[in-house]
């Protein structure tokens, strides 16, 4: 009767084992193999209180500039960064990416604010 006993415990034993790795090895979409969500795409009006050969300020934040980021002006042409006039306010659509600056997908210009330009700002003197 022990006989019985010990070879069903084992039996069960290997069956719970064996199952589950089974179906982790053939479906690996499930359990812990998935990562975790490394970006988020968001959407909103922001002030682009500035900006830099590859990147927008808003507020003290910046947003990184690519050569795949559409900007489109107030007339609803695609233009470059060295073209976009700030201050302005804008529809923008970023990437927020973990433990980077968030990445600008599409900036749309919807206001010119009061002393917009396109110039970048003057680095300071050196000396």
């Amino acid at each position: 009767m022990y006989r019985f006993f010990k070879g069903q415990l084992i039996c069960r034993i290997a069956f719970c084992f064996i199952v589950p790795m089974l179906v982790i090895i053939a479906y690996p979409d499930t359990g812990f193999s998935e990562p975790a969500q490394k970006s988020l795409d968001r959407s909103a009006k922001l002030t682009i209180s500035g900006k830099t050969d590859d990147s927008i300020l808003i507020g003290e934040r910046h947003f990184a500039v690519t050569e795949t980021t559409v900007i489109i002006d107030m007339k609803g042409k695609k233009i470059r960064l060295s073209d976009l006039a700030v201050p302005c306010d804008a529809q923008i659509e970023y990437r927020l990416i973990m433990d980077e600056d968030p990445l600008a997908l599409k900036i749309t210009v919807k206001k010119l604010l009061r002393g917009a330009t396109t110039r970048l700002p003057d680095s300071g003197s050196e000396g």
